[in-house]
């Protein structure tokens, strides 16, 4: 019983590294993001300066530098989750020997 459990938890978190890692592949930073790091440096007093590259694609802006910081997020948790299945099926290979 506790092999199937085992097993089970290892498929979901087999499932949901790869949810975590098609998701920091589609993910962006728009202007929202721009106009937040804006809104946080006015509002301390610092001068605005969003220090990265933004990208132009037709009407939108995309913050190069907050893209990456998201993706990362994501891509840490997709390694974590993978790490974690990998550890359940090594348990479970364990427990039947």
């Amino acid at each position: 019983m506790l092999s199937i459990a085992l097993k089970v938890l290892a498929v979901a978190a087999g499932f949901a590294s790869a949810g975590c890692w098609l998701y920091a592949g589609k993910t962006v930073s728009n202007e929202e993001e721009i106009s937040r790091r804006k809104r946080k440096a006015l509002a301390s007093g610092d001068p605005v300066d969003l220090g990265g590259v933004v990208i132009v694609d037709g009407d939108t802006q995309y913050d190069l530098i907050a893209t990456l910081r998201h993706q990362s997020v994501w891509n840490r948790a997709g390694a974590a989750l993978a790490a974690v299945a990998i550890a359940l099926q090594a348990i479970d290979l364990v427990m039947t020997i």
